[in-house]
């Protein structure tokens, strides 16, 4: 005996809901803004995500294609890129540190305008390499505020030096903190023995010596 066939619009929605409708990763009207941060002994890297829903493809694409041909080149992908970046504040130990774009990835127009297009975009900043002790890294995204939502969150760090303690993020996400401290390198703790050594060596050589008492 043959199973029964299942009707057309059960098969239909249960592959709806194994694939996932295109925007099913947020609201069809919002502009979501993902980044993830990489904290380095000497560097800074940001990996932003701008994915548009589908009521917004039109308007995010209308500020990258900027002469409305339909077409977006490198160009103008970079000069939207640069412009995002240009909203991002970051900072290092309270000192701001400079982004530089490294790469934008945008996607085909059709993409967009189904809300599974995201553009991608990888910039770097190169700070004062990190001494041993505490560190605090300070990021901000301001970009297009009006209908859009952020994310942020730090990656793992490559370096085995460096440990994150402590993520504050503003109820928005527009903003993260990163509390980490920075371990001695191995191979220099030899060398800064040393240096200590010599130090109080030093110290103790440059004691001034007790005069003799003379009766």
């Amino acid at each position: 005996m043959n199973p029964p066939r299942l009707p057309a619009w059960f098969v239909a929605v249960a592959l709806w809901l194994a694939v996932g409708s295109p925007a099913g990763a947020h609201r069809v009207d919002e502009y979501l803004q993902a980044t993830r941060i990489a904290v380095g002994i000497e560097r800074v890297d940001l990996e932003i995500d701008l994915t548009p829903g589908v009521s917004v493809a039109s308007d995010v694409l209308g500020w990258i294609d900027a002469n409305a041909d339909g077409h977006v080149s490198q160009i103008e992908g970079e000069a939207y890129a640069r412009e995002m970046l240009r909203s991002v504040a970051l900072s290092v130990d309270g000192r701001p540190a400079q982004i530089a774009l490294v790469e934008t990835h945008i996607p085909e127009p059709s993409e967009m305008r189904l809300g599974t297009g995201t553009v991608q975009v990888r910039a770097t900043a190169k700070v004062p390499a990190q001494w041993p002790g505490q560190h605090r890294v300070s990021y901000s995204n301001a970009h297009r505020p009006e209908g859009s939502v952020y994310l942020v969150n730090a990656l793992v760090p490559a370096d085995a030096r460096i440990h994150i303690a402590d993520q504050h993020r503003d109820s928005a996400q527009h903003g993260l903190t990163l509390e980490y401290t920075v371990a001695a390198d191995p191979k220099w703790r030899p060398l800064l023995f040393i240096g200590l050594a010599m130090a109080g060596a030093l110290g103790v050589s440059r004691m001034p010596r007790p005069k003799a008492f003379s009766a």
